[in-house]
């Protein structure tokens, strides 16, 4: 270590650069020197658990290194049969949580990780459901008088109050990552401060939990998950006047369509400055499309890649919404997009097999789509767009392969894919040139 102390500070740099973290970390502990030229990065995102032991250690390097800290990431772990706790969150994770040693905080990564799968019952007694565990823990629309009972009743819920509630004092953070968001309300939920620290944000993402109760049934065949997913306007959309940039990654598909549909919480006169959506297992449809009327000066990118519209088996009730007519509904609404992703994702196979047989073989498949893809290949511009639905009875989403075929054979979905694609790119092309005229 002393060699490498005697090198020049420009090439130790250098070196500092080519090492893993683990590596950083280890040579910052050989003495002060390292430890202040390496402590900006080592200290630059913080994990975290509500573990006290863990909470404790962690408060220690923030109350010395925390001004260097632009990202957290907490998860928070409990069992149905932990007894509960007051406070349930350790007062050092709180601290840490609520922000005031972390000055230069941008980044918040949330994950509740509860095994609700585990076959133990995590909730009891409610009015609604008829037992505890899998999916029926989310069974009941919950009172506000409901949610602070089960939160004085359970430790899981209390943990998840209190941590939203810490979350909601941090004044540093503009951008909230959620991986796993439980479909349950907490009572900080109903607080103003939690409302404005919404307010504050300027990015967010939110992959919604879901799961299936190992009969095939998933969560939204239960009515507590569909009225928490609907309300995600009231709870959360509605309050984040200064986000500009959204994304929704859903378990279970939302979007309007015949079967079991449960509505993208998406208001026109929400997110009023708007900038990028991206959806993934969504639905295209009227909604998206309202949503897009009301921002149509604000929102510039636009990410459907991985959505889908409802196949020609089950058609949009009253509005047949096919890719065509909601690029068409999108271009006649004239927005300022400047970027449009869609087509050629996740959700548009040309055949059952290719989808869930690893062992696929594409030389066998018939001409007719061997030919599909031999101008997908040819023609980069090209794209597939995926069709689908939900099952009535258990909520399972599936993909219809053959309107996939027959859409892209009629050509209707690009040739509006295409015409809204003009448009976008007129509006990127003078978007450039308007920060040309700025700059000269």
């Amino acid at each position: 270590m002393s060699r490498l102390s005697a090198l020049p500070q420009e090439l130790t740099i250098q070196i500092f650069r080519l090492l893993e973290i683990g590596d950083k970390v280890r040579i910052s502990a050989t003495c002060r020197q390292h430890r202040a030229q390496l402590a900006p990065e080592i200290f630059k995102t913080i994990r975290l658990t509500n573990n006290e032991r863990i909470a404790q250690s962690v408060l220690g390097a923030i109350e010395a290194y925390g001004e260097y800290t632009t990202r957290i990431e907490f998860t928070a772990h409990c069992e149905p049969n932990d007894e509960i706790t007051t406070p349930a969150l350790p007062p050092a994770a709180t601290k840490i949580i609520q922000g005031h040693l972390t000055p230069n905080l941008r980044t918040f990564s949330l994950k509740f990780d509860f095994d609700f799968d585990d076959g133990e019952e995590w909730d009891s007694e409610h009015p609604d459901a008829g037992m505890g565990m899998s999916i029926y823990i989310f069974e009941g629309v919950e009172t506000e008088e409901h949610i602070r009972e089960r939160e004085e009743t359970w430790q899981w819920r209390a943990l998840m109050n209190e941590t939203w509630r810490a979350l909601a004092a941090n004044i540093h953070v503009r951008e909230l990552i959620v991986d796993e968001l439980i479909p349950k309300r907490t009572s900080a939920f109903l607080t103003e401060e939690f409302r404005q620290f919404l307010s504050r944000l300027e990015t967010a993402s939110f992959k919604i939990f879901g799961m299936d109760n190992g009969a095939g049934w998933k969560t939204n065949t239960v009515w507590g998950v569909i009225d928490f997913l609907e309300k995600m306007d009231t709870t959360f959309f509605h309050h984040m006047t200064g986000l500009k940039h959204l994304a929704i990654h859903a378990a279970d598909p939302l979007g309007s369509q015949p079967m079991r549909q449960i509505q993208l919480s998406l208001m026109p006169e929400d997110l009023p400055l708007l900038e990028s959506l991206k959806l993934t297992r969504c639905f295209v449809g009227p909604e998206l499309v309202s949503f897009i009327g009301g921002h149509l000066k604000v929102l510039k990118s636009l990410d459907v890649k991985e959505c889908v519209a409802g196949g020609e088996e089950q058609p949009y009730m009253e509005d047949d919404c096919s890719w065509a007519r909601f690029f068409d509904a999108v271009y006649e609404a004239n927005p300022a997009l400047t970027e449009l992703i869609a087509g050629g994702g996740g959700n548009v196979p040309l055949t059952t097999e290719e989808k869930y047989s690893p062992n696929y073989q594409f030389e066998d498949e018939p001409e007719d789509i061997q030919e599909i893809r031999r101008k997908l290949k040819a023609d980069p511009r090209l794209r597939l767009f995926g069709y689908g639905g939900v099952d009535e009875k258990y909520g399972m989403f599936f993909l219809d392969e053959d309107t996939n075929e027959e859409e892209f054979k009629s050509g209707e979905d690009q040739r509006a894919f295409d015409r809204l694609m003009g448009l976008v790119n007129e509006n990127a092309t003078k978007a450039k040139q308007g920060m040309t005229l700025v700059y000269e």
